[in-house]
């Protein structure tokens, strides 16, 4: 869907925690991770009508949680960064950067420039995981959304832009004219995916 969406979001994490160890002089947790990496999509959602990274994400209790990395938290590793389970805590996840700087060059100015706001009002040594998390409740409308409806709900990011699917053409906003286009396109290769059969997907 993204042009280079790996390399993408492996520089969006290795800058992340760069930038977190560098202010608070230690490394990140997952927790810290996932919710810069979702106030980085959906702020970006809101102001452009597409997300930064096009991850998916499901309502936890501390916030939205991007599955594609949940799912392969305890032994996520790239070139930049690794993600490492602490011993003494089965449930704690550092994540550690490695020799190499992230390549800004795979974004926007735009979303650098949103990348370090997020920067510089999240990351400091007076906000910790509970107000961290409580800022994603609050600025991530969908989290709410999709919490409400069941617990590790699946997060949809339509609910980031209210009653849009009963809006006409003339009345909707470029952000939202721009999301219709990317959740279209987004849904049409998801269908079209299921209906390829086994077979062709091997072709």
């Amino acid at each position: 869907m993204f042009a280079y969406k790996k390399e993408r979001l492996e520089n969006a994490i290795c800058f992340f925690a760069k930038e977190h160890k560098r202010r608070k002089k230690k490394d990140p947790t997952q927790t810290y991770i996932y919710k810069y990496l979702a106030l980085f999509d959906f702020e970006m959602l809101v102001k452009t009508g597409r997300p930064a990274l096009d991850l998916e994400y499901i309502a936890m209790a501390k916030g939205p949680v991007p599955i594609e990395i949940y799912e392969k938290r305890n032994s996520y590793e790239t070139e930049l960064f690794k993600f490492v389970p602490q011993e003494e805590k089965n449930t704690v996840i550092v994540v550690k950067t490695k020799g190499k700087r992230p390549n800004l060059e795979y974004f926007s100015e735009s979303e650098i420039t949103e990348m370090q706001r997020i920067v510089e009002i999240y990351i400091n040594t007076s906000v910790d995981t509970n107000i961290l998390s409580g800022a994603s409740h609050e600025v991530i409308a969908p989290w709410e959304k999709a919490w409400k409806r069941r617990n590790n709900h699946k997060i949809e990011m339509i609910d980031a832009f209210p009653g849009i699917s009963n809006k006409k053409d003339e009345d909707l906003s470029p952000q939202e004219e721009n999301f219709l286009t990317y959740y279209g396109l987004k849904k049409g290769m998801e269908i079209e995916s299921r209906r390829r059969s086994p077979v062709e997907q091997l072709s």
